[in-house]
């Protein structure tokens, strides 16, 4: 048979090739019950049980103490025997799959019942519980058990279903989902291969056939002839030595030809995005994304949630910055609790002062061995910062927070408030532009394509609101940051330089990439070069003098590392 090509909408750049790993949407038939599905409930569970002891074991062969202990206490939950009792009372009369899914959710409502806030916030765990034990019951297979080398095939997945996959996983490609998808953020913050919205033939590839994945253009390749292997192969060869010479360089400091340094960040919002990000040398996180583990939230989240959530990510950054974002709900981020609402970002949460409060008491304990920054998305006006600070200063005194409190910074993320930049940085210590909402806000642009959202911030228009900001953190005195896809763009991140911004938080995946353009830079070749950007006429003619700022030497560099159009453009 011939090859064949299924498109989508690539989500995380790369390529990857190798056999299918079919994760595939458990079903079941209703059955009746007696004592052979009490039995094979009862041995699920264990099943669970020994898988969860068996992971933390091997966390804490690697030295992570804190999330074994996670793991532990799911172990226990798996083994109480009130939830046991519950299980057996149901399978004896609806079967096992039926008895498992409807004993765990009773018993997560009875958690979320209760006014004990740490109980509680553990209804989420008895309910993964359960999702764990239908897998064993049913025989289907979980994201975290596919192979190393495997390209990942499913319907959907969610953010943690992709923080949670093997190290070595080849790739992602999916049916349904979105480029701008939370769980797109992550692979893309851990550098696999993704594409999405390939179509429900996807779903009809057969366990362990030999695939080609490309994440740039979001071709998946069925049944590749000896010619797409061969250029696959070539490709993967130039990644190869591609990322072997970006890696030596974490050994020089990031600063440009001209001796500018540029501090290298990371966006994250999960440990394992935390170690990749440190393993590449980056000097902390400049953005902690906090509402994607709230994403199916049935209430506001309470502070034991959020300091539960948050504890697993700060403590891995000891003594390095950590710039945690307050929860920016709303638009494509919208929990089921929230459904219909159209206020967005910090003026949601100032709606919820309460709820606002609850997540800086956790920010606070959870970030106190760090450089702690707190960061407030979609900042409108001046007068905001100013409630937020006398909030913050409430969580510091209820912490016995001792020292300087952290720094406060407001994300300038609209026209709006690129216009009021000077009167917002006036209140701020620091100020984030988010690229992603700002090209959105400025052009109108649908962002289904990451990467297509990313160059689109070089519209003079966009880049003219970036300049404002950087202009008005220099009159004010306080340093700025871009933490938006567009950092991660080399072209662009050459600009940004030349604008004069501080600091660039990438997906931790690219640290490494953006460290190489930042020491082959020259800043005042740069700055002339984002002066001529502002008239030019067009993305595309930006996107050119950015270009041209960067070492045209190495020709393997843009094939590889950030796609160049990737293998199926």
């Amino acid at each position: 048979m011939s090859e064949r090509r299924l498109r989508g909408l690539g989500a995380s750049a790369g390529i990857a090739a190798g056999p299918a790993a079919v994760v595939r949407e458990a079903g079941y038939e209703s059955v009746g019950g007696g004592p052979d599905e009490e039995r094979r409930a009862l041995a699920a569970l264990a099943d669970v049980a020994a898988d969860l002891g068996a992971a933390a074991d091997r966390l804490r062969e690697r030295g992570f103490e804190e999330e074994a202990k996670i793991l532990e206490a799911n172990r226990l939950m798996a083994e109480d025997p009130s939830l046991t009792a519950a299980v057996l009372e149901r399978a004896s009369a609806v079967g096992a799959v039926a008895a498992v899914r409807a004993a765990c959710e009773h018993h997560a409502e009875l958690l979320e019942a209760l006014t004990d806030s740490v109980l509680a916030a553990r209804a989420a765990d008895v309910r993964q519980l359960g999702l764990r034990a239908e897998r064993v019951l049913t025989g289907a297979r979980a994201p975290a058990d596919v192979a190393t080398g495997c390209v990942l095939v499913a319907r959907e997945l969610g953010p943690a279903d992709v923080a949670e996959l093997p190290l070595g996983i080849g790739g992602i490609a999916l049916a349904a989902g979105a480029a701008t998808s939370h769980a797109a953020i992550v692979a893309r913050s851990l550098g696999v291969p993704m594409a999405v919205a390939l179509g429900d033939e996807l779903l009809a590839v057969a366990d362990g056939a030999f695939v080609v994945l490309d994440g740039d253009t979001g071709v998946l390749t069925l049944e590749p002839d000896l010619n797409t292997i061969a250029r696959v192969g070539a490709a993967s060869e130039r990644a190869l030595r591609q990322r072997g010479r970006q890696a030596a360089a974490r050994a020089l400091p990031a600063a440009t030809i001209d001796g500018r340094p540029v501090r290298l960040l990371a966006n994250a919002s999960s440990p394992a995005e935390v170690r990749v990000a440190l393993d590449a040398a980056a000097e902390g996180i400049g953005l902690v994304r906090t509402e994607l583990a709230f994403l199916e939230a049935a209430a506001w989240p309470n502070e034991a949630e959020h300091e539960a959530a948050l504890t697993p990510v700060l403590s891995l950054l000891d003594g390095r910055i950590a710039t945690v974002r307050t929860l920016d709900f709303g638009a494509d981020k919208t929990p089921p609790f929230l459904s219909g609402i159209d206020t967005r970002g910090l003026a949601l949460m100032l709606e919820h002062e309460g709820a606002l409060s609850d997540q800086l008491r956790a920010i606070v304990r959870a970030g106190a061995g760090t450089q702690l920054r707190v960061l407030l998305p979609l900042v409108e006006e001046a007068a905001q910062l100013r409630r937020v600070r006398a909030l913050l200063q409430d969580a510091l005194e209820a912490a016995g927070w001792r020292g300087a409190p952290p720094a406060l910074g407001a994300m300038i993320e609209t026209p709006q408030a690129a216009a009021r930049a000077t009167e917002i940085a006036l209140e701020a210590d620091f100020l984030s532009v988010g690229t992603n909402d700002l090209v959105q806000y400025t052009l109108g642009l649908d962002r289904e394509l990451p990467l297509a959202t990313a160059r689109a911030a070089a519209d003079p228009a966009v880049l003219a609101h970036i300049s404002a900001t950087v202009v008005a953190a220099r009159r004010v005195g306080i340093p700025i940051e871009v933490c938006g896809e567009a950092a991660a763009e080399p072209p662009v991140a050459a600009l940004l330089i030349g604008f004069g911004v501080d600091e660039l938080s990438v997906a931790p995946a690219r640290v490494d990439e953006i460290r190489v353009v930042v020491q082959r830079l020259s800043a005042e070749a740069a700055a002339q070069a984002a002066g001529l950007a502002l008239s030019a006429g067009s993305a595309a003619e930006a996107l050119a003098l950015g270009e041209a700022l960067l070492d045209e030497r190495d020709d393997e560099r843009g094939q590889v590392a950030h796609g160049g159009g990737g293998v199926f453009a």
